[in-house]
């Protein structure tokens, strides 16, 4: 699928939802390993309505929520009004180039892009905090008509980010499955910069 077509089909599932749609509530995962994060800057990856956001907005300096969907950054913006710490950016994610070690948090919720996992690590600064969450491959039990791309397992994930405390890499017990992985870089790490 092109971006063009892309945009336009989260544009469609986010105007669905917005005319019901409370405040974004924070997202279990940050909020299981929010003690983790300590000041620096957040990126919430495909952030939508800003969950992972609202999970740690006051754990770090500045956040930057970046979307395909410019109807998603509407809803947040409004949800958000002027933060002074928000930066809304309306783009593809996986197509940004950030500079290693720019963040002490990343968030990727509801996002299985590999382009994008595989730069994940680069983009944490040490003593950093990655956290995922995305469709498990058994989703596709459920739910056939899934892209298989868009899933992950525990192990495919955590694979990504070698010799990083693991906090959590698992997978729901019942549908939707969802892998779930927490990363913490250590602070120590003078990974390669390329």
């Amino acid at each position: 699928m092109n971006q063009a077509d892309a945009r336009l089909k989260w544009n469609r599932r986010y105007e669905d939802k917005l005319a019901e749609a409370p405040a974004p509530e924070p997202n279990p995962l940050a909020l299981r390993f929010l003690e983790h994060v300590r000041g620096g800057w957040m990126l919430d990856a495909a952030c939508g309505l800003g969950t992972g956001i609202a999970a740690a907005i006051d754990r770090v300096e500045r956040a930057i929520g970046v979307d395909l969907s410019e109807t998603a950054l509407l809803a947040a913006r409004r949800y958000w009004g002027e933060h002074p710490r928000i930066q809304w950016i309306q783009a593809d994610v996986s197509r940004l180039v950030w500079p290693p070690d720019t963040f002490a948090l990343v968030c990727a919720f509801g996002f299985t892009d590999w382009v994008f996992l595989r730069q994940a690590r680069r983009m944490v600064r040490p003593g950093g905090l990655f956290l995922y969450q995305g469709f498990s491959q058994r989703q596709l039990e459920v739910k056939p008509g899934l892209d298989p791309a868009w899933t992950s397992t525990p192990e495919s994930v955590a694979a990504l980010f070698p010799g990083w405390r693991v906090l959590a890499a698992e997978e729901s017990g019942e549908p939707p499955y969802r892998v779930s992985f927490a990363g913490l870089r250590p602070a120590d790490d003078l990974q390669e910069r390329a």
